[in-house]
């Protein structure tokens, strides 16, 4: 599996099912590049404050396994510890982060010499920040703007709503908020990325074209929330 559909495939990893609070999902999604395919889950668990996400892509080139834990503090989230690993062809890649809000320190476990000092403090990681960019949108917030620890610095994202669009999907058709992600310069990488609202602002699709023209996309497949199976005739979970 090419590296960028693995990297498309880490966007997605922490943006389904949800609303005005978190809820707990399984979500499973489709991705093609070249006539090659992949499957990718992740999974929300946790109560009250306390949760974490897991993500798992793998095919016969390589794999990639992330897990982000973190507390919800009002309606931001704010990360306590993540993890990523990438195996298979070409080189691979671990990283460990600590989030010390309190000291507002990032500590890089992998490589000390990388820990972040005097950080933001609405920091977020590499799987919550999307997770942050979901809430936001259904709370319709129109700033949508994330600094982000990658391990090396902190990065910003940026993201813009601009409109509506039904989508047909293995579970129905759905109406769906397309957001674009706002890229610097003259920069020809574009991702857009499509929620659904009635499925707890679900990502329903990911696309993206890059500088060489070539382009993917990513489909969600199944999704579960709260253990249950969404009903593809009214968009409300129903018991499995």
């Amino acid at each position: 599996m090419p590296l960028r559909l693995l990297t498309a495939l880490l966007f997605i990893s922490a943006l389904p099912a949800l609303g005005a609070e978190l809820r707990p999902f399984t979500a499973v999604y489709q991705a093609s590049y070249n006539g090659l395919g992949v499957e990718a889950t992740r999974k929300l668990t946790g109560k009250d404050n306390h949760w974490r996400l897991d993500f798992n892509a793998d095919s016969i080139f390589a794999g990639i396994d992330e897990y982000s834990r973190f507390v919800l503090h009002g309606d931001q989230l704010r990360p306590l510890h993540y993890e990523y690993k990438k195996s298979g062809l070409g080189r691979g890649r671990e990283i460990a982060l600590n989030f010390e809000a309190e000291q507002r320190r990032v500590v890089n476990l992998t490589n000390p010499k990388r820990s972040l000092e005097e950080v933001p403090q609405d920091v977020q990681d590499k799987l919550s920040y999307q997770l942050q960019l979901a809430l936001d949108i259904a709370a319709g917030k129109e700033k949508l703007e994330y600094r982000v620890a990658d391990g090396r610095k902190i990065r910003a994202y940026k993201f813009s709503v601009v409109g509506t669009e039904t989508l047909q999907t293995p579970m129905g058709q759905v109406e769906t908020i397309k957001v674009q992600r706002l890229r610097e310069g003259d920069a020809e990488r574009e991702t857009v990325i499509w929620f659904a609202p009635a499925w707890n602002y679900a990502l329903v699709k990911l696309w993206q074209q890059e500088e060489d023209g070539k382009s993917y996309q990513i489909a969600l497949t199944e999704i579960t929330i709260d253990g249950k199976n969404l009903d593809p005739i009214d968009s409300t979970p129903t018991d499995s």
